[in-house]
């Protein structure tokens, strides 16, 4: 799956930038004026970043949404042949399945170079451009603590 630039998937990072996990696919269809997104964020709020990145480039954007386990193991299963230009999910399990398949090219080092080397992967795979915090609350009075 390397067989199409990445500079449309550079637009649509710097569109979401504040708040997606991003990795890159290259497949082998389609055209330099359209792609397709596996998507397992949000969709309401992905579909506005789809909207202005359509605006910006011209690049039409067709999402295919899904849950993270799920799309990570159909990009595994379509191997080469699968027709997703980028994966967007929050969580690593589906990134490291995917990436450990060697389906994903190598994320342009100018849009590494905007997330801080703690927070992105050595292979320059992907990159994650949000933190989020997980949080437990609980109510003492029926939970003791040691």
């Amino acid at each position: 799956m390397t067989s199409r630039s990445w500079k449309p998937l550079a637009g649509l990072m710097a569109v979401a930038v504040a708040t997606l996990g991003l990795s890159a696919c290259s497949s082998s269809s389609g055209s330099a004026d359209e792609i397709t997104v596996y998507n397992a964020q949000h969709e309401s709020l992905t579909k506005e970043w789809v909207a202005a990145f359509t605006a910006e480039t011209g690049i039409k954007v067709t999402l295919r949404q899904g849950g993270d386990t799920a799309l990570g193991n159909q990009l595994v299963a379509e191997g080469a042949n699968s027709p997703a230009d980028a994966f967007l999910t929050e969580n690593s399990p589906a990134m490291a399945l995917v990436e450990n398949a060697g389906l994903f090219a190598d994320v342009d080092k100018a849009t590494l170079d905007q997330v801080p080397a703690q927070y992105r992967p050595s292979t320059g795979k992907w990159t994650g451009v949000a933190a989020r915090a997980t949080v437990f609350v609980y109510n003492k009075d029926k939970l003791q603590t040691t």
